[in-house]
């Protein structure tokens, strides 16, 4: 049985030489030597006349969890294929998902909002009926991937990208407070992370310069090609953190750009996962960050990487069991409604699936025959408005509300399902 590969800082504390152990891994051939460079943290101060390299040993397991992530992506593209899954219940689907990534994100930093305003400004295209909502950046950003919109993002290759992401994420944020910058592109001044209990826990990169040339560097690490994308993706998601170009919205900045990677790269619902699934094992996830800092740990980051793809999993596992959990709500729905609408018409039976799948799985809002109109595609809405009064007659619909006119299922189809 081979020995267990353990983190430095744990050989450190069982009195072996580690000094040995850190030159024995950088020396070992499957062992990527990165060019960015940290400066330790030992009992909560950073120091400055010592740097290292991160470096990352390719474990077997590591492997084996970038096949399974690769293997997950591939169930959840075919759970979630329009072909197979009817339009709105997919669509809805993944508006509740990222709604629930964007609370989340938010969440994490201390961020008020709810699932249901960033709902209702996801389906205004990111312009929320509300005066003021400092959530649409954010939410038009994340829109953008959802959209497959990456005409901005698909390179990054230059600073300006960095800060034209930020304003655009937080442009109402920016109006007050932290979010000001008073740098070229990042803040000019210090930034501690601070713990629940007052502790500071990270120190980021003093100095605009120091900031700048560090982001340089992060930027050519992104861009390298001879590093697997998810062990990079991981690496980069870590420097940007450790830097810490901003003075607020860090976090959610590179929890961003990670699942824009992951979108890029694998599909829309991994990516959109990401928060959820940090926000389950938060204290890991920071402790991960603390670990690679620490000075008895030589700038590994092996495990920090492991902690990412573990992240990224579980994630993917929870879009795998809810896809599953709603192709057989979907499924056993349908058969009852095809047996208590056999006697309708066609169109009316097409019109009262749309309500099904909005039924079934939209949490927040029901559908205006404006709408209706739209998703059925070749009726007027006076035509639409027609059969919904007919249909409710019939006892299969209830008006709910007169302007906009909306309807919903009744209870002669909801008892049943």
């Amino acid at each position: 049985m081979l020995n267990k590969y353990e983190n430095l800082i744990k050989l450190y504390y069982k009195k072996q030489n580690i000094e040995e152990e850190y030159i024995k891994r950088i020396e070992n051939p499957s062992t990527f030597i990165t060019d960015l460079k940290i400066n330790p943290i030992k009992r909560g101060n950073k120091i400055l006349d010592k740097e290292y390299n991160l470096f990352y040993v390719n474990l077997l397991e590591h492997t084996l969890l970038q096949q399974e992530i690769f293997e997950n992506s591939n169930k959840i593209l075919s759970l979630s294929d329009p072909n197979e899954f009817p339009i709105i219940a997919i669509e809805e689907i993944v508006n509740k998902i990222l709604s629930n990534e964007l609370y989340k994100t938010n969440k994490i930093e201390g961020i008020e909002s709810s699932k249901s305003q960033i709902y209702s400004s996801l389906k205004e295209n990111g312009k929320s009926n509300k005066k003021e909502n400092k959530l649409d950046g954010i939410i038009k950003k994340y829109q953008d991937i959802m959209e497959n919109n990456f005409e901005d993002t698909q390179h990054i290759d230059n600073l300006s990208i960095f800060r034209k992401i930020y304003d655009e994420m937080f442009e109402d944020f920016e109006k007050s407070g932290n979010y000001k910058l008073d740098g070229k592109y990042f803040r000019k001044d210090t930034v501690k992370v601070i713990n629940g209990l007052g502790k500071t826990i990270h120190i980021g990169i003093n100095g605009e310069e120091a900031i700048e040339k560090n982001m340089e560097n992060l930027i050519k690490f992104m861009n390298r090609e001879d590093i697997p994308f998810l062990v990079k993706a991981s690496i980069s998601h870590f420097f940007f953190e450790y830097i810490h170009p901003f003075y607020d919205g860090n976090g959610r900045f590179g929890r961003y750009l990670l699942s824009l990677y992951l979108a890029r790269k694998l599909d829309i619902l991994t990516a959109f996962s990401l928060s959820y699934s940090i926000s389950k094992n938060l204290d890991n996830y920071y402790k991960s960050f603390v670990e690679v800092e620490d000075v008895n740990n030589y700038g590994e980051i092996t495990f920090f990487v492991e902690n990412i793809l573990k992240t990224i999993k579980s994630g993917q596992e929870e879009i795998i069991n809810l896809l599953n959990d709603s192709i057989m709500k979907l499924d056993h729905s349908t058969e009852i409604f095809e047996e208590i609408t056999k006697d309708l018409s066609e169109k009316e039976k097409v019109i009262l699936f749309v309500y099904l799948q909005n039924y079934l799985f939209n949490d927040f809002e029901e559908i205006t025959n404006a709408e209706l109109s739209y998703i059925i595609g070749d009726l007027t809405q006076q035509t639409i408005n027609k059969y919904t009064q007919e249909l409710e007659k019939k006892g299969y619909l209830v008006k709910i509300k007169q302007r906009p006119l909306t309807y919903t299922l009744s209870e002669k189809i909801t008892n049943r399902l």
